[in-house]
C-alpha cells in the first residue's frame, strides 16, 4: 500500500497520519527531510518552521541534500527511513533535483516498501501528474535544465495548493486564472492552507490539516 500525505501550508495532519499508518511500533519515526526547493533562495523561513514543527511531533528528522547527493550515496542516505518529507519552495526546482539525483526513479519502490511521502506546497505538487500549471505561481526559468514537467504521478491530477488565495503571494486572482488557464487541458485538485490530500494507493480524499 502506497500512502501520502501532501499538504498546503498546515501541518496539522500529519501526526495523524503518522499514527493511522503505525509508524513505528516504538521510538521516533525516521524521516528524510528535502529542502532541496529552497536552494536558489537565501533565506527559507518557512522551511525552519517546518522543521520545527516536525520535530515538535516527535519525528526524528533526517536532512537528505538532493542538491549534492546521486546514485549509491542517496539510495544510502534514503535507507531505513519510515517516511520522506518535501518541503516547499521552487516547484521546478524541486522537480529538476528529483530528476538530477535519481530520486524519481528510486521513490516508487520505496513507496511500494511502505515508505510513507510527505510534501508541502511545491513537495505537494511534485507528486501529482504535471507541473506546468505552477508555472504561474512559480518561475520555471529557475530550473533550466528541467526538459518536463510530468510529476510523481502519485495522483492522477495537478495539485494546486494554497487554493484558497490566502497566502499574500497567491492571491485568489491567481489562483483562478491557473484555473481557467489549465483546467481545459488538466484535471486540477485545489488544496486550501488548512487542507491535505490523502492519498492511499492512489485514492485521494480531502482531509482537515490544520495551520500552526
Amino acid at each position: 500500500m502506497i500512502s501520502a500525505l501532501l499538504l498546503s501550508a498546515g501541518l496539522g495532519a500529519v501526526p495523524g497520519f503518522f499514527e493511522a499508518n503505525g509508524r513505528p511500533a516504538s521510538g521516533a519515526p525516521r524521516v528524510g527531510f528535502v529542502a532541496a526547493a529552497t536552494s536558489i533562495y537565501p533565506s527559507a523561513p518557512w522551511v525552519d518552521a517546518d522543521r520545527q514543527a516536525l520535530t515538535g511531533f516527535g519525528l526524528d528528522l533526517v536532512e537528505v541534500d538532493l542538491t549534492v547527493l546521486d546514485c549509491d550515496a542517496l539510495a544510502a542516505a534514503v535507507t531505513g527511513l519510515d517516511a520522506i518529507y518535501l518541503a516547499g519552495g521552487n516547484t521546478f526546482v524541486l522537480l529538476h533535483h528529483l530528476r538530477r539525483s535519481g530520486l524519481d526513479e528510486i521513490l516508487p519502490q520505496l513507496l511500494h516498501d511502505g515508505m510513507l511521502y510527505l510534501g508541502a506546497s511545491a513537495g505537494a505538487a511534485v507528486a501529482g501528474s504535471d507541473v506546468e500549471p505552477l508555472g504561474l505561481m512559480d518561475d520555471p526559468a529557475e530550473a533550466p535544465q528541467l526538459d518536463s514537467t510530468r510529476g510523481l504521478g502519485l495522483v492522477d491530477a495537478v495539485l494546486l495548493p494554497h487554493a484558497d488565495g490566502q497566502l499574500p503571494p497567491y492571491p485568489s486572482s491567481l489562483v483562478d486564472k491557473i484555473v481557467s488557464t489549465y483546467g481545459q487541458r488538466f484535471p486540477i485538485q485545489r488544496i486550501h492552507d488548512d487542507q491535505a490530500l490523502l492519498v492511499v494507493d492512489g485514492v485521494a480524499t480531502i482531509v482537515p490539516s490544520p495551520l500552526g
